[in-house]
């Protein structure tokens, strides 16, 4: 018994030996630092070129323009600190899409390399089916960006940059760097916070109305909200402000001075209290006897002309008219 108790005892002092290690992460293996696609910052992004494809990646076919068979191309540059979209058009650029696009971009991590020097791009979906971006930095380096087809585990794609080596990348990062241009596009005319409206007022044959509210409380719910002088649930007036606000186009804006023989039909006059400061700003709506289904809603600066469903605006007017017609209702009953 006395020989094996040295053997003991180093038996016991290394098994302490062991878990001290182990509590110290000795036996932890260094995570490998994942390479960044394109190593640059969302501010160096001077310009981007987007070429959609000849398919959609995300299936809703989108990816080519209508009737053509060509590739979808669209242009954005930053000017004066400013993106503004130059190609096909100077259409109105919705700031939070660019915005997630260069925070996309410029975070997106390479999780593997498939394949160092390929041969052949086209079993990756990286020919011509590739969504494609030319990307210009403030050191005047460019990338070409190609994103091709999902990996066959489904949870990433195949990305190639410069003509380099075909590596993996998330499909979350991948979503939000493979954007149409209608995702980037301001798709909604009407520019307003429930919290910040004080006034609309809507005008028309169809309907006519005033929605107010009062000065008290800082969020739309606290607020006390009148239709045409009649009290009105708050929970109903940001039901009403929140349709108008929500409407969008399924189509490019145009400029409103190539609207020609518009009939008027109603106009929004929104007043807003942002910051101390109180603004109003006018919509008018309009149609054309050539397109009876659309309402053309002019901007405020007059610039641009949203084809909406009319079908959507007259939901808002018929919920108006409701609204007006139950505070009439509840007004007698008491």
């Amino acid at each position: 018994m006395k020989k094996l108790i040295p053997t003991l005892v180093v038996v016991v002092i290394l098994i302490a030996g062991w878990v001290y290690a182990a509590n110290q992460n000795y036996f932890r293996e260094e995570e490998a630092v994942q390479a960044k696609l394109l190593g640059i910052s969302s501010a160096d992004i001077q310009a981007i070129t987007l070429h959609e494809g000849t398919e959609d990646k995300s299936g809703t076919g989108k990816g080519t323009d209508v009737g053509t068979g060509s590739d979808a191309v669209s242009t954005l540059e930053l000017k004066d600190g400013v993106w503004h979209m130059t190609e096909p058009k100077d259409y109105p650029l919705n700031e939070y899409s660019v915005g997630g696009l260069l925070d996309a971009m410029s975070s997106a991590d390479q999780e593997m390399v498939v394949e160092e020097s390929p041969k052949d791009v086209e079993k990756y979906g990286l020919g011509t089916a590739a969504t494609r971006l030319d990307i210009k930095v403030k050191d005047g380096r460019e990338f070409k960006l190609a994103i091709g087809s999902q990996l066959p585990a489904g949870d990433a794609h195949y990305v190639q940059v410069n003509s380099g080596a075909v590596v993996a990348v998330k499909n979350d990062a991948v979503t939000n760097i493979a954007l149409t241009r209608r995702q980037l596009l301001d798709t909604t005319p009407f520019n307003m916070d429930e919290s910040n409206v004080r006034t609309l007022e809507w005008e028309g044959e169809a309907s006519s109305w005033m929605l107010k509210a009062s000065a008290e409380g800082d969020t739309a719910s606290e607020h006390t909200w009148t239709i045409n002088g009649k009290s009105i649930k708050a929970e109903d007036a940001i039901s009403l402000i929140g349709q108008i606000k929500n409407l969008t186009t399924a189509d490019d804006v145009r400029k409103a001075s190539d609207l020609k023989d518009a009939i008027p039909r109603s106009t929004l006059s929104v007043q807003q209290q942002v910051n101390g400061k109180e603004t109003t700003t006018v919509y008018r709506l309009l149609t054309t006897s050539s397109e009876p289904d659309t309402i053309w809603v002019i901007t405020p600066d007059e610039g641009w002309a949203y084809a909406m469903d009319a079908a959507g605006l007259k939901e808002v007017e018929k919920y108006s008219e409701k609204l007006k017609t139950s505070s009439t209702i509840s007004k007698s009953g008491e």
